[in-house]
């Protein structure tokens, strides 16, 4: 099985690359198109909304001009529409379309940082900073679904920008030398940080949008 993956942005291309792989070990990354050969998967970045409907029709594209691609996985964010709003919305180009190959649709909801917050084992009991405890008193993440979390409007923040300075601040509060940023995910490339959000999800059915993640590379 070959795959041909258009995701949001930077750090989803980052984490993919390392994550695909752990729920499909058979499944191998590829840089270059003309690579795939076997058992491989291609990833192209879509550069957020609204520009990854163009990526997504040049990724149709390929596909229909390369017999290999069995399959078109498109992973994007939901951000302030719901789950399936935003599925609706990334199909109703799709089905517009002929597509030679299997489609499925990857909803971020709302953002990978929410996932990256179903990880229990990154925050302190009790947490060392004010404005962490501040953000747990308000909503906790680690006990409430992260895909619950709400806008932080004593911030300023939507709900996506709360959950990445949530996830940030979290690190930066329990391990001394990790942080997360956009330009810097490598704390969420990790086997054993993948493996707790994957766990938090079999546990809790918290985290509900990963399993179309799960269920894509298999």
């Amino acid at each position: 099985m070959n795959l041909y993956v258009v995701v949001e942005g930077k750090v989803e291309k980052d984490v993919y690359k390392e994550w695909i792989p752990f729920v499909n070990p058979q499944l191998s990354y590829v840089e270059r198109f003309n690579d795939v050969n076997q058992d491989c998967f291609y990833l192209v970045t879509g550069g957020g909304y609204p520009g990854y409907f163009n990526v997504i029709d040049d990724a149709i594209a390929d596909v229909n001009g390369n017999p290999n691609f069995d399959r078109l996985v498109i992973s994007v964010d939901s951000e302030e529409l719901t789950r399936s709003e935003k599925y609706n919305e990334v199909w109703k180009l799709v089905s517009q379309r002929v597509v030679s190959a299997e489609v499925r649709i990857v909803i971020q909801h709302f953002c990978i940082e929410t996932w990256g917050l179903a990880n229990r084992k990154v925050f302190s009991s009790p947490a060392k900073s004010d404005k962490l405890r501040e953000y747990k008193q308000f909503f906790s993440v680690r006990v409430n679904d992260p895909e619950l979390l709400p806008p932080y409007h004593k911030e300023g923040l939507n709900r996506s920008q709360f959950a990445e300075k949530y996830l940030r601040l979290a690190l930066n509060d329990k391990f001394k030398n990790l942080t997360y940023t956009k330009k810097a995910p490598d704390v969420l490339l990790h086997p054993k940080y993948f493996d707790q959000v994957k766990n938090r999800f079999l546990e809790t059915h918290h985290i509900a949008s990963f399993e179309t993640f799960l269920s894509a590379f298999v």
